[in-house]
């Protein structure tokens, strides 16, 4: 799927893809990354995508594990941009909105009954402030909401909106 991310030093929307990552690409730990998206991304009903831009097809900007939970279903096991986008310093911005956009759509396509269009997650931090601000934002940017069970999700209406602001982004 094609999608624009945003080239913090020139300011300006840039082409890439988001396609299904391949086992051999898929980033760790030992590349800085905070995930082993090699490892999880070969349990059983995981897929992984990337994001990639367009003009450089190896080098990953953002990946993102989706599955259908039992519980839950559509679920966005993992999230994470690279680490060189990441904060204040980040070289591309909207990378994992484009990501989080993605699972909203795959949850029209893979949800069925009352979780269709219904994205659930978990926020992963590493202490606990971090974790409250990694709630806020998704919650203030990408209008999640935290469930009885410590879960955030993002319902029906908000993925449509979600969907039109990172997917169906018209070129100018």
């Amino acid at each position: 799927m094609k999608v624009r991310i945003l080239e913090v030093d020139s300011d300006e929307l840039i082409s890439a893809e988001i396609r299904k990552g391949d086992e051999k690409e898929m980033p760790s730990i030992t590349d800085g990354w905070v995930f082993n998206f090699n490892r999880h991304s070969l349990s059983k009903g995981k897929r992984a995508f990337v994001l990639v831009k367009e003009d450089s097809p190896t080098i990953i900007e953002g990946c993102m594990i989706f599955s259908i939970h039992e519980t839950f279903g559509p679920f966005m096991d993992y999230l994470e941009v690279a680490p060189h986008n990441l904060g204040s310093t980040g070289k591309y911005k909207r990378v994992a909105g484009c990501l989080i956009a993605y699972a909203c759509g795959r949850s029209f396509k893979d949800g069925v009954g009352f979780n269709r269009g219904v994205l659930t997650f978990k926020a992963f931090a590493e202490d606990e402030s971090s974790q409250r601000y990694l709630e806020e934002l998704y919650r203030t940017k990408y209008l999640a909401v935290k469930n009885p069970f410590g879960y955030m999700e993002i319902y029906t209406d908000q993925s449509k909106f979600l969907i039109n602001e990172y997917l169906n982004d018209e070129e100018e």
